[in-house]
């Protein structure tokens, strides 16, 4: 036990020295907090607050009437429809809107189509508010109120939803631990130096696990704290089950982070590889991003990365996202059980003074 405590500690003291696992596990999450507080935490998609420029042909008197109608939208007037299209290729106005009497033809600059996630409805949902005008039905427009109902969990705002995608960011960094304890520590013969000591090979490995789970644990419990803080979030928190996703997931990172190094026996290649899946995994796991802004393609290949059911239990668990909490159960389970099972068999041979 005394083995295994002086393990921990030093790893805990090692921790702060390590510049590049300490600032993959503790400053860039906090980083990533503070620049999508700033850039999505005033945001707000609702109702009156498109801000979007449509341009239509003067002439088309029932469309400028339909269109004025939509929201905080900016209606320009050109006088025919290469002058209309001028300025939608010129980015001066988002979009145009061109009517024959047959059908619609709507036109908008990619730029905006991007940027404006309201462009993306308006060629689906304006002809049959155009044909409800048409026919007198309150004056083309239904108009629709909101009403939140509390069903048991907290209303959260995107960055609020983007907040356990910043803590799987940090989780990841586990993937680095085991390319260091199984890799670098080797490479660099680290472990002779432990091998001829009475330490046995079950203290160290489980000192050093135990030392990396903590603080992975206090890094994302202090991302959380930061985000409430800063930008006055009401997560919505199940404690208990929070810190089981935690340190589940947290071991699920470092079983895969085992299987890296098991594949590629040169540290530093590993070490390349496992930042390569990382970035993979932010930005195609819906961590960050809501994954209807993706192809359909790209949901189902999210669906076989970790990080996928990973940031979808963190959410749960913290209250913005509902879910069968047997979900979390099964997942935890599972990313434990692939852990005890790899380290066991990698972990015998962590005292080995042969160097691959």
């Amino acid at each position: 036990m005394r083995a295994f405590i002086n393990i921990a500690f030093y790893r805990i003291k090692s921790f702060y020295r390590d510049t590049f696992t300490f600032l993959f596990t503790i400053i860039l999450p906090l980083i990533f907090v503070i620049v999508f507080g700033f850039v999505f935490g005033g945001s707000n998609t609702g109702a009156g607050e498109y801000n979007i420029s449509l341009g239509v042909i003067k002439e088309n008197r029932g469309l400028i009437q339909v269109l004025k109608e939509l929201g905080d939208m900016k209606v320009v007037l050109v006088d025919n429809e290469e002058e209309l299209r001028t300025q939608v290729l010129k980015g001066y106005i988002d979009g145009g809107v061109i009517f024959d009497k047959n059908e619609f033809n709507l036109i908008i600059n990619f730029s905006s189509f991007q940027q404006k996630p309201f462009l993306r409805t308006i060629g689906e949902n304006f002809p049959n508010v155009y044909a409800l005008h048409e026919i007198g039905m309150g004056e083309g427009i239904v108009k629709v109120e909101e009403e939140f109902i509390d069903p048991g969990k907290t209303r959260i705002s995107g960055l609020g939803y983007s907040i356990p995608g910043v803590l799987s960011f940090s989780i990841s960094g586990s993937i680095f631990t085991m390319i260091a304890l199984f890799g670098y520590y080797r490479k660099r013969k680290v472990l002779k130096r432990f091998a001829v000591t009475p330490i046995s090979p079950l203290s160290f490995v489980s000192g050093m696990v135990f030392a990396n789970v903590i603080l992975s644990i206090l890094s994302c419990i202090l991302v959380l704290f930061v985000a409430q803080i800063i930008f006055n979030l009401n997560f919505s928190i199940i404690w208990g089950l929070f810190l089981f996703s935690l340190f589940s997931s947290i071991l699920g990172m470092m079983a895969l982070g085992i299987i890296i190094t098991a594949l590629f026996k040169e540290p530093q290649t590993a070490n390349n590889v496992g930042n390569l899946l990382v970035n993979i995994m932010l930005f195609f796991s819906g961590v960050y991003f809501p994954l209807d802004f993706l192809p359909n393609y790209l949901k189902i290949f999210a669906q076989f990365l970790p990080l996928y059911y990973i940031g979808k239990a963190l959410r749960i668990s913290v209250g913005v996202e509902e879910g069968n909490l047997g979900f979390i159960y099964t997942l935890s389970t599972i990313m434990v059980l692939i852990f005890v099972l790899l380290i066991s068999i990698f972990g015998r041979k962590i005292l080995s003074l042969e160097e691959d």
